[in-house]
Formats: C-alpha cells, sequence, structure tokens
C-alpha cells in the first residue's frame, strides 16, 4: 500500500503542478517578444551607379527606421515582461500557499482520505508552485516583497511542519 501512495503522490505532485503551469499560462499569458525586422540588404555597387547608390542609401535609412522600432517595441516588451514578471511572483505565490494549506489542512484536519499520497502530492505541487513564482519572478520583484512573501511561505511551511512534527511526537495520527 506504501508504494501506491508513493506513485499516487507523485502523480498528483506532476499533474498539479502541471496544471497551476497551464492555468497561470492561459488566464494570464506573458507578453510576446519583438520579431527582429527584416530589411534590405544593400548591395555591392559599380563605380558612379547612382541608381545601386541611391537604392543602398534608401535601404539603410529603411533599416535604421526598422531598428529604431524594433528598439522602441523591445523596450515596451522588457517593461512588460517587468510587470508580468512581478505578477507571476504574487500569482503563483498565492496559489502556491493556497494549494500547500488546503493539502495539509484536508491531510492533517480530520478528513479521511485513503492515499495520503494524494494529499502530500498537493503539498509538494504547492511548494513546486511557489518555487516556480521565485524562479520567474526573482528579478522583476524588489528584495522586501520577496522577503514579506517568504515570511508567509515560511510560517505556514515550517509552522505547519513543526506542529506536525510536535502532534506525531505526541501519538497523534500525523
Amino acid at each position: 500500500m506504501k508504494s501506491i501512495n508513493l506513485i499516487l503522490g507523485v502523480a498528483t505532485t506532476i499533474i498539479l503542478a502541471a496544471l497551476i503551469s497551464l492555468g497561470i499560462a492561459a488566464f494570464y499569458p506573458a507578453p510576446t517578444s519583438p520579431s527582429y525586422p527584416s530589411t534590405p540588404t544593400p548591395v555591392p555597387c559599380a563605380s558612379g551607379d547612382a541608381a545601386c547608390l541611391k537604392a543602398n542609401a534608401q535601404a539603410d535609412a529603411a533599416a535604421r527606421a526598422a531598428q529604431n522600432v524594433f528598439n522602441n517595441e523591445e523596450t515596451a516588451y522588457t517593461q512588460a515582461m517587468g510587470v508580468y514578471g512581478r505578477n507571476l511572483f504574487i500569482i503563483a505565490n498565492i496559489i502556491g500557499l493556497i494549494v500547500f494549506a488546503a493539502g495539509f489542512f484536508l491531510m492533517f484536519g480530520g478528513v479521511a482520505i485513503a492515499a495520503r499520497g494524494v494529499l502530500i502530492g498537493a503539498m509538494l505541487a504547492g511548494l513546486w508552485s511557489i518555487i516556480y513564482g521565485y524562479a520567474a519572478g526573482w528579478g522583476s520583484v524588489n528584495d522586501m516583497f520577496k522577503f514579506f512573501f517568504g515570511l508567509a511561505v515560511a510560517i505556514v511551511v515550517i509552522g505547519g511542519s513543526a506542529w506536525l512534527m510536535q502532534r506525531h511526537a505526541k501519538g497523534g495520527h500525523a
């Protein structure tokens, strides 16, 4: 029976973690990066070929204009990714805390579930979501914000684990 719980726990972790990622991507998609423009390439001109020199000058001007447009789009994209990373950090951490806490309270709140591996898998998926949020939004969130979210995670995870160990030591059904 323990191997079944292990298999169910691992499967639950993978499936729920993937579902969280897909849900975030479906309801809060990342900004799309601009594509680099295709511009005509100047060609070698024969000496004194005014038409060729004029065409190359026009191609060069078009390339510079396209590059300026691309640079502006890239700047806007970088700013949008900063906002996206910050929001993704918040969303993934909140979802992770909720999923972890729900699995924890279902497991130790008296709900009788034969396969505890499923609930442990849910708790691990919640932790994965928190780690994902930190990894994806690390550069977009200031250190104070990361600290306070980390503090909330520590209180829920470490505090819950300490409570669980104390309950187990006293002979509870943990």
